[in-house]
């Protein structure tokens, strides 16, 4: 392959994104530690950390950790429930920063995204590093937000590169430098090497990127199948994944529609409990025909006696948006961990609704066996639309909106 036809991918990464969006919107933030939650009220300690400003990390803060602990470790932080409809909005005008400089843009997650620059290298016969740098100054310039770039041959080099200078730096990988760059970090550096996978490889002595790069093929086929086969690439920093690009990339950025309701000390009657997740699947699922999402796989959350957690899911043969197939599906998953809930009341309820497809029609190509299900949606949700969600209450949640309300943890996932 000729040089000058090379791929160039970068990985831009906001950084401390949430936390920054806020210190930028309120200056009094600016410089003190800042802590975005999912959370039902950040006077309490329920709940866990979005995004933690760099000015929290030195307490040893981070994100995914429990309120709980980060208000032991971080006690004066500035603790905010976050604003997901605003730092969406700034993802999409991200988006189109990205796509002034090539219309080959894959949204990873809200914060993070892969452009291929080769034709914009080629074309105006600029240098990658300088691609990068005219695009952070864009973004700095239009949004006020820093972010941390890297530049590489694939989008595995790119997102790695972007972890070598951080926050608000920019590293460039050349096919030149590997594998020898990546060589001596720790293996755990690699994407896709998580905790699990870490144990493994630590147990036939792998400790770095290089250890792996010479570990046979075969031995890792054998151990881990074809992951050992991606490993073993990856670590000599070689990949050929596509971009999922396009113009109108943003609707990747909607992974899942979900909402939860926290129930103080517990509940374990069941009959209240399916009452509150109908309550939760109307707003998931009204949520989602405004948004124009019909989705296939339904998860139940539950977290017990405030100590534990976990997770449950049905996948749909179709897709839908309607109360009346979501609803039947995470009850009958609810149902199923009556006995548990005997022992162990839950002290939060959550139901989700992923692996979403974006329709420009409103309603589900999936619950159409019944017009009258669709006109009635219809007419309740026009509704609401112009006079508020209380205005129309389903008979069998009017206790449950006495009692409780739900949380809407977010719309979007970051890995």
């Amino acid at each position: 392959m000729l040089k000058g036809r090379e791929k160039t991918i970068i990985h831009l990464d906001m950084d401390a994104y949430f936390a920054s969006v806020e210190q930028r919107d309120h200056p009094i933030y600016q410089g003190r530690p800042v802590l975005v939650c999912h959370t039902d009220s950040v006077d309490g300690v329920f709940g866990v950390v979005a995004a933690a400003s760099y000015e929290a990390r030195p307490f040893g803060v981070k994100s995914g950790m429990s309120v709980f602990e980060a208000k032991k470790l971080c006690p004066k932080g500035i603790y905010l429930m976050g604003d997901y409809n605003k730092y969406l909005h700034n993802t999409k005008e991200l988006v189109k920063i990205c796509e002034s400089f090539t219309d080959q843009v894959e949204v990873f997650s809200i914060d993070e995204m892969w452009l291929d620059v080769t034709e914009t290298k080629n074309r105006f016969k600029e240098d990658a590093g300088r691609i990068a740098y005219r695009l952070q100054t864009e973004v700095k310039r239009k949004l006020g937000l820093s972010s941390s770039i890297g530049v590489g041959p694939n989008k595995l080099v790119a997102k790695m590169a972007g972890e070598f200078h951080k926050p608000g730096g920019i590293t460039v990988i050349r096919p030149s430098d590997l594998p020898q760059i990546l060589a001596p970090l720790p293996v755990k550096k690699l994407f896709g090497v998580g905790r699990k996978m870490k144990k493994h490889l630590d147990l036939i002595g792998v400790a770095t990127i290089g250890d792996l790069a010479e570990v046979p093929e075969e031995y890792l086929k054998k151990r881990f199948g074809v992951v050992g086969l991606w490993l073993k690439q990856a670590a000599k920093g070689l990949g050929d994944g596509v971009l999922a690009s396009g113009r109108g990339s943003t609707s990747l950025m909607v992974k899942s529609f979900g909402h939860s309701s926290a129930l103080g000390s517990g509940e374990a009657d069941i009959d209240k409990l399916c009452q509150i997740l109908l309550g939760l699947c109307e707003g998931v699922t009204r949520r989602m025909r405004r948004g124009k999402y019909l989705g296939r796989t339904v998860t139940l959350r539950l977290r017990l006696a405030r100590s534990f957690g976990f997770t449950r899911g049905h996948t749909l043969s179709g897709v839908s948006d309607m109360i009346e197939t979501i609803y039947p599906v995470a009850r009958a998953l609810l149902l199923k961990e009556q006995p548990v809930l005997v022992e162990y009341p839950a002290t939060l309820i959550g139901v989700s609704v992923s692996n979403l497809l974006f329709a420009e029609k409103q309603l589900s190509i999936f619950d159409l066996f019944d017009d009258r299900f669709v006109r009635l949606t219809t007419a309740v949700d026009n509704v609401k639309d112009k006079y508020g969600d209380r205005l129309i209450t389903r008979a069998a949640l009017l206790d449950w909106r006495r009692r409780y309300h739900g949380v809407e943890p977010s719309r979007l996932h970051k890995p």
